[in-house]
């Protein structure tokens, strides 16, 4: 990714959210909550999910919806490694499926490729959901810093 890109797409809309008053500690959970949705195994689930997280808890909309999008390229590289932490958990061990192989599927159409899959989301998915509390944590203090050192530039 370029400069420019990073700039007008991450950094002015961030900026832009902290000049309007937003607290820092607040955009950053809204970010952070973004991100870790965002990577949920599961396609087509992050967007509902992400706008009622910010509805029910009162957070920024556009900034949820913001960190959910730009972490959707996050949500099929993460399946893997998700799979894996599932498997070990389980020790259940599944035919090793590639990325293509998953494409693939979801070629033969939306609902044969669910149900050809299924251990494979339900082994990704608790291995995301062992992940998310740790993820979370760190994810939340980057960028609370970060955005107080925006802040604090700006003001």
């Amino acid at each position: 990714m370029s400069a420019n890109f990073i700039q007008q797409k991450v950094v002015l809309p961030l900026t832009t959210l902290l000049k309007q008053g937003v607290d820092p500690s607040r955009l950053s959970l809204a970010l952070t909550s973004g991100i870790i949705i965002g990577v949920f195994p599961i396609l087509g689930i992050a967007t509902i999910a992400c706008t009622a997280v910010a509805a029910f808890y009162r957070l920024n909309l556009p900034a949820i919806q913001l960190a959910n999008y730009l972490a959707f390229p996050m949500q099929i590289i993460l399946f893997f490694p998700f799979l894996y932490v599932g498997e070990t958990i389980t020790g259940n061990s599944l035919e090793v499926i590639s990325k293509e192989k998953l494409v693939e599927t979801f070629n033969l159409g939306f609902l044969p490729a669910i149900h050809e899959l299924t251990q494979y989301f339900i082994l990704a998915c608790l291995g995301w959901a062992l992940a998310l509390i740790p993820l979370f944590v760190v994810l939340y203090f980057v960028l609370k810093k970060v955005a107080v050192r925006l802040q604090s530039t700006f003001e």
